[in-house]
């Protein structure tokens, strides 16, 4: 009896530890499956730039606050929702997961 609860107990540490990783797997597979669905993201919001900059999307070389400021009236930024999978996944600020996104473009312009 001992046995079985170590046993589940380390077992129960070891789901603890690799969680993230399980969850990423988890994340990409559905991702895969979508785009093999051909399912695409939907905007969640209709969006405003008050929300981006609460969302982390604004920095010193793309500053949102000046948009604010100006009163600018758009509905905030486009493919927002792309960036921010960029940053999430690959860990980077905004303004790399900016730039990786307009390389991803160019790429597929080139080829």
């Amino acid at each position: 009896m001992l046995l079985l609860i170590t046993a589940l107990l380390l077992f129960f540490v070891f789901l603890w530890v690799v969680r993230k990783r399980i969850a990423s797997a988890a994340n990409r597979a559905a991702d895969q499956t979508n785009r093999w669905l051909g399912y695409h993201a939907l905007p969640t919001t209709i969006g405003s730039f008050e929300n981006d900059i609460e969302d982390g999307l604004t920095s010193s070389q793309f500053n949102l606050q000046v948009n604010l400021e100006e009163d600018d009236h758009r509905s905030g930024l486009k493919d927002k929702e792309e960036i921010l999978k960029i940053m999430k996944k690959s860990n980077v600020s905004f303004d790399e997961a900016r730039l990786i996104r307009q390389q991803r473009l160019l790429m597929k312009n080139v080829n």
